[in-house]
C-alpha cells in the first residue's frame, strides 16, 4: 500500500509523507473537486480518535480522522480538505488512476 497525505504536522508515527510545506506548489494540474470527491468516496478503514488539523494553520478541522484506501493507495480523510484548500502536489500515478476511474 502506498501512503500519501500523512503530513508530518499531524505527528502520525506509522506514516509520514513529510511536511505539507514540501507538498504545496504554485498550481496543480488536476481538478481539485474531482480528486477530493474520489478521496471522499471510500469508506473508513481505520479511525483515529485524535483531532485532525489544518496542517498549514494548525486549526482543528475535525475531532477525529480516518484512514481510507482504494486497494493501492491509502490516505487520511483530511487529505481531501487540504486538496480543496491548498495546491497539494500528489503523485502523478495517483491522479492518473483517479482520472481513469472517474467521469468528468
Amino acid at each position: 500500500m502506498i501512503s500519501i497525505g500523512f503530513f508530518s504536522e499531524m505527528k502520525i508515527s506509522m506514516h509520514n509523507s513529510g511536511s505539507i510545506k514540501q507538498h504545496i506548489i504554485p498550481s496543480v494540474k488536476y481538478d481539485k473537486n474531482r480528486v477530493a470527491a474520489y478521496l471522499d468516496s471510500f469508506g473508513r478503514q481505520a479511525v483515529c480518535p485524535r483531532e485532525a488539523i489544518d496542517c498549514v494553520t494548525g486549526k482543528v478541522i475535525s475531532s477525529s480522522f480516518a484512514v481510507n484506501d482504494d486497494g493501492e493507495y491509502c490516505w487520511p480523510d483530511f487529505l481531501s480538505y487540504h486538496v480543496r484548500k491548498y495546491n497539494i502536489d500528489l503523485p502523478k500515478s495517483f491522479v492518473d488512476k483517479i482520472y481513469s476511474k472517474t467521469a468528468e
